[in-house]
């Protein structure tokens, strides 16, 4: 008899040079990882929002927890960037079981935290993976 534990590795299922999408089935949990690259422009992070939520919508939002790795992200907090995101966070994280957010520093926590308060969506915001997997698996 062959053990479920550990769980297969998550399948990506989509990607670009901004975010990488992958399911772990068995948990459902669906990972987006955003990648070192930066925008060049608003109207990019917009399109790349888009389709990224279009990605999200077409594998069920509500089957799925949702877990964003920033680890790798170069923060970024201008104004018309933080407005942008502000309206298109939303769209990207709604829907989902649970939410979690990994961060790589206490500085990223704290810009997380804000954004939860400003959107209204509740999520934990750790740099501890195995945490985080344990919280958005609970109660699947």
């Amino acid at each position: 008899m062959t053990s479920s534990f550990p769980p297969a590795a998550p399948k990506q299922v989509w990607g670009n040079d901004y975010f990488v999408v992958l399911v772990d089935e068995p948990r459902r949990l669906v990972w987006n990882v955003r990648t070192a690259k930066s925008y060049d422009s608003l109207e990019q992070v917009e399109a790349v929002m888009e389709e990224l939520s279009r990605v999200l919508d077409g594998l069920g939002r509500s089957r799925y927890a949702l877990l964003v790795d920033t680890r790798a992200a170069i923060g970024r907090n201008d104004p018309t960037f933080e407005a942008t995101m502000r309206r298109l966070r939303p769209r990207w994280m709604s829907g989902f079981r649970r939410i979690g957010v990994l961060v790589q520093s206490v500085v990223g926590a704290m810009q997380i935290q804000r954004f939860a308060r400003e959107d209204g969506l509740r999520r934990l915001v750790t740099s501890n993976e195995a945490e985080l997997i344990e919280y958005l698996t609970q109660g699947g």
